[in-house]
């Protein structure tokens, strides 16, 4: 499908939904965007060439936190990951993702994003030859994703749907301090590790703003061009094309490095 096509999709999807229904325990997105997005955001190939319950299996939808999970997989090597039978998700609340490792008659069962990210540099970044001192990094800019990230880029409503972004802003403390230390960095969150699972998991929110608030791309590049750039290279990278899907690395590497022409402003012109 023409990339110009997916946006007009997703375009006619949000003039249908209220308000982008992303909820804060599993940021599932209405149906519709759900749909829209779904051909953008397909899973890879490689996530259903081994059997559920065989080994590493993840409950998600394209719609959801899901691909993220999938890049951290990616990127620390983990090429075969199932993608799980979501009538046998065995979160305790039935929400998505859902993370099994094992054996199916034994797993261990990991839910929640953050957690399952933290899970995954703690059991197979073992081929990165990580210090503790390094994972230990790693675990607490991902547990600052979640926790400190996620509640400035999206802003919601009492009962928990997104109708802005906070990345509008450009007086905020956090993301002032993050802008710096990337450029103080080389652009990475812990330099001794280089790209790393913490970048998956604060570039994964950022570039989830640039997807549903495209308009705002314009700003973070004039404010915290050291983060926009940021965004670029973890949207530029061969794992993320492979979770998130070819389209969408080009759609959000383009949209970082140029200016918006004209159509693509009237497209999103309602953010």
């Amino acid at each position: 499908m023409k990339r110009a096509t997916v946006l007009s999709i997703l375009w006619l999807a949000l003039l249908s939904t209220p308000a982008l229904s992303f909820a804060p325990s599993s940021r599932v997105l209405s149906q519709s965007v759900s749909s829209a997005r779904g051909a953008t955001l397909a899973m890879a190939p490689d996530d259903v060439q081994q059997q559920e319950g065989e080994g590493l299996t993840i409950y998600g939808h394209p719609g959801t936190r899901s691909p993220l999970v999938n890049w951290a997989c990616y990127e620390l090597g983990l090429n075969k990951v199932a993608a799980g039978d979501l009538s046998k998700n065995p979160h305790p609340f039935g929400q998505i993702p859902c993370f099994a490792d094992g054996n199916a008659k034994d797993p261990t069962i990991v839910f929640e994003s953050g957690a399952i990210l933290i899970y995954l540099v703690q059991n197979y970044a073992t081929n990165t030859d990580l210090t503790d001192a390094q994972k230990a990094s790693i675990i607490s800019w991902v547990t600052w994703a979640n926790a400190s990230l996620d509640p400035i880029c999206f802003l919601e409503t009492p009962d928990g749907k997104v109708y802005d972004t906070g990345l509008r802003e450009g007086n905020n403390k956090r993301i002032a301090q993050l802008e710096a230390l990337l450029q103080k960095q080389d652009g990475v969150l812990v330099p001794s590790a280089g790209f790393s699972i913490a970048d998956v998991a604060v570039a994964s929110y950022l570039l989830y703003v640039a997807q549903f608030f495209p308009k705002v791309v314009d700003h973070l590049k004039s404010t915290w061009p050291n983060i926009a750039n940021y965004m670029k290279e973890a949207a530029s990278r061969p794992a993320y094309a492979q979770a998130f899907g070819p389209d969408l690395q080009e759609y959000l590497v383009e949209k970082l490095s140029e200016v918006p022409d004209a159509s693509a402003k009237k497209i999103f012109g309602m953010f």
